[in-house]
C-alpha cells in the first residue's frame, strides 16, 4: 500500500495571507506595466495649421533692431541718459535707461544713475529724477501693441 496519505490538507493562515500578497504585488506589477507600456496619446494634432508667414517688420518694431535704441528723446537737463522703457511696480519699479548710447541698463527706484541724479519714481507714462532737488519727468517711449503678438495665431 502506499505512505502518502491524499485528503484534506491543512493551510495555515500565514501562509494564505503571504500567498495571497505575493499575487497581489504581482497583479500590481503586471498593472503598472500595463499602463507605462500602453501608447500615448498625441497632445497637439497630427496636422500642423497653416500659418501666415510673420512680417518681419512688426518683429523688428516688436523686439527693436539691431544697433538702435528705441528711447525716448533726450532731455537738455538729464544729458546722454535715454529712458528705453520702464517696469512698474508699487514697491520694486525700475525704468530701463541708455546712457551715453551705451546698451539699457535697469535701475531701481532711488538709485543713483549719475552723481548728483536720482531715479525718484517709475510710472505707466515714464519716470522721475531729481537732479540736485529739481524734480525732472521724461515720458517713456510709446509701447507697442499687444495685438502684434496675436495676429498671425490660429484660431481653435
Amino acid at each position: 500500500m502506499s505512505r502518502f496519505r491524499y485528503g484534506p490538507s491543512r493551510i495555515s493562515s500565514a501562509s494564505l495571507v503571504g500567498a495571497l500578497t505575493i499575487v497581489a504585488c504581482a497583479g500590481t506589477a503586471i498593472w503598472w506595466g500595463v499602463l507605462l507600456s500602453a501608447p500615448k496619446p498625441a497632445i497637439a494634432p497630427a496636422v500642423e495649421p497653416a500659418l501666415n508667414q510673420p512680417d518681419p517688420a512688426a518683429a523688428l518694431a516688436l523686439f527693436g533692431t539691431v544697433g538702435r535704441v528705441n528711447a525716448s528723446a533726450p532731455d537738455a537737463r538729464l544729458g546722454a541718459i535715454r529712458v528705453v522703457g520702464v517696469i512698474v511696480h508699487p514697491k520694486l519699479g525700475a525704468a530701463l535707461l541708455s546712457v551715453n548710447g551705451a546698451p539699457p541698463k535697469a535701475y531701481a527706484v532711488g538709485e543713483n544713475v549719475s552723481p548728483g541724479l536720482n531715479l525718484r519714481e517709475v510710472n505707466a507714462d515714464g519716470a522721475v529724477f531729481d537732479r540736485f532737488g529739481e524734480r525732472i519727468e521724461v515720458a517713456a517711449p510709446r509701447r507697442t501693441s499687444v495685438e502684434l503678438l496675436n495676429r498671425n495665431a490660429p484660431q481653435p
